[in-house]
């Protein structure tokens, strides 16, 4: 934990109230769901001014807050917030994004002895980095990842939360040029583990190369002869080169007799040189690669093999990452649905293929975020429909449009509806789902989905 002179210290701030030497538990972004006693950091964004919070965060006994020099009721602030509490900690800042990252990057320092895993890549940073922590879990005390707090607001706040573990393993997502760079100054990666290289965020950094270029930033302040894990599969990664780390590569070559069935996979691999053979209770060719990445990790941690085996079997997805609901008359939704990209929605297709059912529904939305390259990549998803079957596609949005137009030359039932006609989507649904269908949502988490699975589940239950 800091206290209040190291934050002033580390974020360069101004000392306005509280005791120097006051111990803080904790930090938050939050106003709605920080706890007694916590920091609060108000961040100033597009559509509201955090700092409007403060007063009533007082009452709820937080130890403190930043404010911004530049926040013009300042003065009002300061002084109604002694008023209430005498003791409450008052930091000024320039910036508050800036004092956080400051902040986090200083608690980071203080515990070097804790190693971080990084784990980065276009797609599969969630589900690899929850492999890893649960295969480390069985053996060490572990700090993962808390929800999506993967970026430069994100990984602040896991950073300050370093105390006592033994391993910590941080996802690292960027959506702008140079932000890893950021990231890995932050957190100084013992190892890092970089997934595949994609089309998300493509509209904003422009081509995979230079998307390829920005993730492998995270290189950029790991120590000499540090371990650098990567997918041997993607044609990005397995060309790298980097003389002054150590890299590891995983590939799906390295297994065989894979066996994908109604509920989980397995196939065979090597453990220590050992061949063994591995179960995950989840489907999908993805979630193999996962595991690789997974094994690369234990095996720097030498987690026994049995460990390793345990912690890949008790491995569960987040909700909203391909996660199962059974409703009444045997009807299956898989929501897939808190974020897509060409890569995760083919996947996803591919994976909802191996679940039994009598009929398969594709529901499809957007792609966000894919600028120039929008109706291509659209377009390439409609293709997979002439290798996988299905029984009616639904695509939702104003770009999947061109998912339904590939796909119309390969199935019969495919019905789109405009980003304008969600109630119409929804209707049709109801009125076409049956008994023992399966039902597959995919779209970017902007596409509200889960308002559509909702409702939904609401009549199915």
């Amino acid at each position: 934990m800091l206290n209040l002179k190291q934050i002033i210290e580390a974020s360069k701030g101004k000392y306005i109230n509280g005791n120097m030497n006051k111990m803080i538990c904790g930090y938050s972004i939050d106003s709605r769901l920080i706890k007694e006693d916590e920091f609060f950091i108000p961040i100033v964004g597009e559509k509201t001014d955090a700092h409007k919070y403060i007063l009533t965060l007082i009452e709820k006994k937080i130890s403190g807050f930043f404010i911004q020099s530049s926040n013009k009721e300042k003065e009002d602030i300061i002084q109604k917030s002694i008023n209430i509490n005498k003791d409450i900690c008052i930091v000024e800042i320039e910036n508050s994004e800036k004092a956080l990252y400051q902040i986090g990057m200083h608690n980071r320092k203080l515990h070097m002895n804790i190693p971080v895993v990084a784990v980065t890549g276009s797609v599969g940073k969630t589900s690899t980095k929850e492999m890893i922590a649960s295969i480390l879990e069985t053996q060490l005390n572990v700090i993962k990842t808390y929800k999506n707090f993967n970026g430069y607001i994100g990984l602040s706040l896991m950073l300050l939360k370093l105390e006592n573990q033994d391993v910590a393993v941080l996802e690292h997502g960027i959506d702008r040029i140079n932000e890893m760079n950021e990231l890995s100054l932050a957190s100084k990666p013992d190892i890092s583990v970089v997934t595949m290289i994609g089309t998300s965020h493509i509209g904003i950094f422009g081509s995979r190369d230079v998307i390829f270029n920005e993730k492998l930033n995270i290189t950029n302040y790991m120590k000499d002869n540090a371990i650098l894990i990567l997918n041997e599969d993607d044609k990005y990664l397995k060309s790298y080169k980097n003389e002054r780390l150590k890299i590891n590569e995983y590939s799906i070559n390295d297994v065989n007799n894979i066996n994908i069935v109604e509920n989980s996979t397995e196939f065979n691999t090597k453990i220590y040189n050992e061949n063994v053979n591995v179960i995950i209770d989840e489907i999908g060719k993805h979630n193999i690669y996962n595991s690789l990445a997974g094994i690369k990790v234990a095996e720097k941690f030498n987690i026994s093999k049995d460990n390793i085996l345990k912690g890949i079997k008790n491995y569960k997805n987040f909700e909203r990452r391909f996660q199962k609901i059974l409703l009444k008359d045997n009807i299956q939704i898989i929501d897939d649905t808190y974020n897509a990209s060409i890569d995760s929605m083919k996947s996803g297709i591919i994976a909802s293929g191996n679940i039994s059912s009598f009929r398969k529904i594709i529901v499809l939305g957007d792609m966000l975020e894919l600028g120039n390259y929008s109706k291509e990549l659209h377009e390439d998803v409609g293709k997979i429909f002439k290798e996988e079957k299905v029984d009616i596609l639904y695509t939702f949005g104003k770009e999947s449009k061109y998912i339904a137009n590939e796909a119309k030359k390969y199935i019969t039932n495919v019905k789109y509806f405009s980003d304008s006609d969600k109630e119409e989507l929804i209707k049709d649904l109801i009125e076409n789902i049956c008994p023992n269908d399966l039902i597959y949502f995919k779209a970017s988490n902007g596409m509200k989905f889960n308002e559509i699975i909702e409702i939904i589940k609401t009549k199915y239950l």
